[in-house]
């Protein structure tokens, strides 16, 4: 086992763990947490809230730990003369539903949205597909594009 090989392995355990991350806190905030807070009191909305802002601490190094290892991993992937147009192609559509879902998150910028939801407490109606779900729908496919493209190309461990 070399020492490039061990690095292959770590890098993509990073990302793997940090897209769980980001991804699971997600897919918690859709389907488990939002549909109950349309109905809860101010007290539990501003807990949701504050879990919310924590939360959001740990999804930024998530975004941030997936941008890095994956910027390493692609050029090592594609420098090596094994990347086939096929595997860029699908490395280029993961990269894209990824940086749609950091972008509609707002992992990018830092807005102001805590003191404009605090001037507008109007619930809104509910959607069957808005911009959560959108965020959760483009991050699952970078999700399973990425795990397509860790079977396709190997670490190294193991070979003979």
């Amino acid at each position: 086992m070399d020492i490039p090989s061990i690095a292959r392995l770590m890098l993509r355990v990073a990302h793997a763990l940090a897209a769980a991350v980001w991804l699971g806190g997600g897919a918690y905030y859709v389907l488990a947490l939002r549909p109950h807070l349309r109905q809860a009191d101010e007290q539990a909305r501003a807990l949701a809230g504050q879990a919310q802002r924590e939360f959001g601490e740990w999804a930024s190094v998530a975004t941030l730990t997936m941008i890095v290892s994956g910027v390493i991993m692609m050029f090592d992937r594609v420098t090596d003369g094994q990347g086939t147009l096929a595997y860029v192609a699908l490395l280029v559509a993961k990269v894209l539903a990824a940086a749609a879902a950091f972008w509609l998150a707002g992992a990018f910028v830092r807005r102001g949205r805590t003191a404009r939801r605090a001037v507008d407490r109007t619930p809104r109606p509910p959607a069957r597909l808005d911009r959560a779900w959108l965020i959760l729908a483009l991050g699952s496919v970078a999700f399973v594009l990425g795990v397509i493209l860790a079977s396709w190309y190997p670490t190294g461990i193991g070979a003979r």
